[in-house]
């Protein structure tokens, strides 16, 4: 039986920098009447150096009369008129979404790319999901076992942390990170209890193996959550329709230069078509799936300067892991 790797340092700092671009691409312009621009953000610069300085010259012939028909929209009219148009670099999007007036004779655009706004908005939703999914499983299990308040308190953190999400997105800060030196077998032990809490309401066997660790690693611990979380959820998807006792373990360990985390399972195991295409964005191959979970684990780890790697065996199971290094002394 063969071993499929997969292994990623993860984005570099240039891929790392287009990531955040897109999270923050607003194109804007000021155009005279006729559609000639005047001025232009950075973002809009690029349509400019690539097509010239005329509005119209950012679309092919039949899609130009619609903007020119829009520009003229703009001028004759005191509201604010949204035009969803297709121009030459939105092939694999619907189209850039346009919001504009006219005052003072000059036209006022502000253009957002629809892919863009697709991937925050499942971005946005998955990441609400995590804490929504945990809150279920506390609350069945608490029913299960007559618990209550033995749950509580991870019920109302995961409210919180559902509370920051918003906060994030609506403050545009998500992609920033809140970094702690700490213990890396303490970011362990600290999850523990989501992992195996998740497990029992799915009946799948959990164990682990955590090893503790002198030196320390610069860490997010909600955005190691949600990295463990995500890898969590997969490995338990993978379990659907299978009868076999389902496993899943959990191991920290200690590394030359840097502490080590993986979640292996027992499930079917991912083939090399599937694994060539890990990790990249809106690539899915489950029915409801948004395909953000696991590059939005890829951008984590990235900001951490970490790495990454999968290893999977057909029918036998797969092992996802990433490496964080220690903090210089």
């Amino acid at each position: 039986m063969i071993t499929i790797i997969y292994h990623d340092s993860f984005l570099s700092v240039t891929e790392k920098d287009q990531f955040e671009e897109q999270l923050s691409l607003e194109m804007r312009f000021c155009l005279t009447p006729d559609g000639r621009v005047l001025e232009c953000n950075k973002n809009g610069q690029a349509l400019v150096n690539q097509f010239g300085t005329h509005f119209l010259n950012f679309f092919s012939d039949h899609v130009a009369m619609e903007a020119k028909t829009y520009l003229k929209t703009l001028s004759e009219s005191n509201d604010i008129v949204t035009a969803l148009l297709q121009d030459k670099v939105s092939n694999h999007d619907l189209g850039t979404l346009y919001n504009g007036f006219s005052k003072d004779g000059k036209i006022n655009l502000v253009g957002y790319r629809t892919q863009m706004m697709t991937r925050l908005s499942a971005e946005f939703a998955h990441e609400l999901r995590n804490p929504l999914t945990i809150i279920k499983g506390f609350l069945q299990l608490s029913e299960y076992t007559k618990e209550y308040e033995k749950y509580q308190p991870v019920i109302l953190s995961e409210i919180d942390r559902m509370y920051t999400i918003l906060e994030n997105y609506l403050t545009m800060s998500f992609r920033k990170c809140n970094y702690k030196e700490m213990n890396p077998d303490a970011l362990c032990k600290s999850i523990i209890s989501l992992l195996s809490a998740e497990c029992m309401v799915n009946k799948v066997n959990f164990d682990y193996d955590v090893t503790y660790s002198e030196n320390y690693c610069k860490i997010d611990v909600n955005k190691m959550k949600q990295v463990m979380i995500n890898l969590l959820r997969n490995a338990l998807e993978s379990f659907e329709g299978q009868v076999f006792e389902k496993k899943i373990f959990f191991r920290g360990s200690v590394e030359d230069k840097g502490y080590r985390f993986s979640l292996s399972d027992n499930g079917p195991g991912m083939d090399t078509d599937v694994l060539n295409n890990l990790g990249q964005p809106l690539f899915t191959t489950k029915s409801k799936g948004t395909g953000i979970g696991l590059s939005l684990c890829k951008k984590i780890i990235a900001e951490h300067r970490g790495t990454f790697c999968v290893s999977s065996i057909p029918h036998q199971g797969t092992t996802v892991s990433f490496f964080l290094p220690f903090v210089s002394p």
